[in-house]
């Protein structure tokens, strides 16, 4: 799932990152790809992700479906693509549903990234 932000990358990073924690999530990581691209002399649009979580979420899917570790903590990818702003995107929580089985009472937890999304401008 994407939308546009009408912030760079650097101020939609840190307005994201805000929202998360004031949520409630812990922010466990920014990766920021086109630094590590940078340190080994290659280039790339600056692209950076947002790594998060809360375990009072997280921990029954994980206790209800295990493998779903791999998809937790929730991750929010911010990246320029030459165009004004940003592009936000983050994982369809429909997808991750199907794809470990989920029931509709265990959805609400992977709202989160499309929740703290949507409090970015994108106008």
């Amino acid at each position: 799932m994407t939308r546009r932000s009408v912030r760079d990358v650097a101020e939609t990073v840190a307005a994201l990152r805000a929202e998360a924690e004031r949520a409630g999530a812990a922010v466990a990581a920014v990766v920021d790809h086109a630094a590590a691209a940078r340190k080994v002399g290659l280039s790339m649009p600056d692209t950076q992700v947002i790594i998060f979580g809360n375990p009072q979420a997280g921990t029954p899917l994980m206790q209800a479906r295990p493998e779903i570790a791999i998809d937790l903590p929730m991750r929010i990818m911010v990246r320029d693509d030459g165009q004004p702003g940003a592009l936000v995107t983050w994982q369809d929580p429909a997808y991750l549903a199907e794809r470990y089985g989920l029931g509709e009472d265990q959805l609400a937890p992977l709202n989160a990234p499309a929740t703290i999304a949507s409090t970015v401008p994108d106008r």
